[in-house]
């Protein structure tokens, strides 16, 4: 058996998520649906490198599968592509050895929100549309929190089955251009709904409805009344899955 990885792009907007899901339309059941109908070998398990959640898109997610076949990658990719619906593209299709594994092999995860100010019927599936005003150095001080080692489970889904919730962030920053602004990161592993999570709680820094102190209580787990306000799924994008 060959083990092939893909770089995927998609538009989460009509999609229930990545992972497969009886009677739901998800990305990973769009393509394994393909998969076997183009190498008609029977069951296909596609291994993505992280689940995205309804409505979150995907610049390169990352995702791998096991087949015995003639076709080089090329065919291959060309041959999904023609199956695929127009919001899913096959952007790359690579044969690597039989220890890769697109989850386990992934040594970081890079995600990117973006916001605006300006409201567009064509861009909300894709922004977060943020009317009020917002104190873009209470934003950057809370996104300089976040860098190295934390707990973040109250950034995170409370009924998540995750038992370890600690993360490793490497690289969290805003970029500010003139109606739109975009909140990068990239850490070790995920939590699910913490990007979210996450950008929605620092909005309300911003805002001057919570204070960074109480910011700096979600993240180190003190004892607080506050909760973590979560943003909207369609702003969220899975921008890169990096590799040793």
């Amino acid at each position: 058996m060959k083990n092939y990885k893909l770089e995927i792009c998609y538009d989460g907007t009509a999609f229930f998520g990545w992972q497969i899901q009886k009677k739901t339309r998800t990305i990973q059941g769009v393509i394994e649906e393909q998969l076997e109908s183009i190498f008609k070998s029977g069951r296909i398990n596609l291994i993505g490198s992280g689940r995205t959640d309804a409505g979150v898109h995907a610049n390169c997610q990352v995702a791998n599968f096991f087949v015995e076949t003639n076709m080089d990658e090329s065919q291959i990719m060309k041959a999904i592509n023609r199956k695929l619906p127009k919001d899913i593209l096959i952007k790359k299709c690579s044969l690597v050895n039989d220890k890769f594994n697109s989850r386990f092999s992934a040594t970081r995860r890079e995600y990117i929100y973006n916001i605006t100010d300006e409201y567009s019927p064509i861009n909300r599936m894709y922004f977060l549309y943020h009317k009020w005003p917002v104190d873009k150095e209470k934003l950057n001080i809370c996104a300089d929190l976040l860098i190295g080692e934390n707990d973040y489970t109250l950034f995170s889904k409370a009924s998540s089955e995750t038992k370890n919730k600690i993360c490793v962030i490497y690289h969290s920053e805003w970029i500010f251009l003139n109606k739109t602004y975009t909140y990068k990161i990239i850490g070790n592993r995920f939590l699910q709904h913490m990007v979210r999570m996450l950008v929605g709680t620092m909005l309300e820094v911003a805002r001057d409805r919570i204070s960074i102190k109480d910011f700096k209580d979600i993240l180190k787990c003190n004892k607080t009344k506050l909760t973590a306000v979560r943003s909207q799924a369609s702003g969220l994008f899975l921008n890169n899955v990096y590799y040793e």
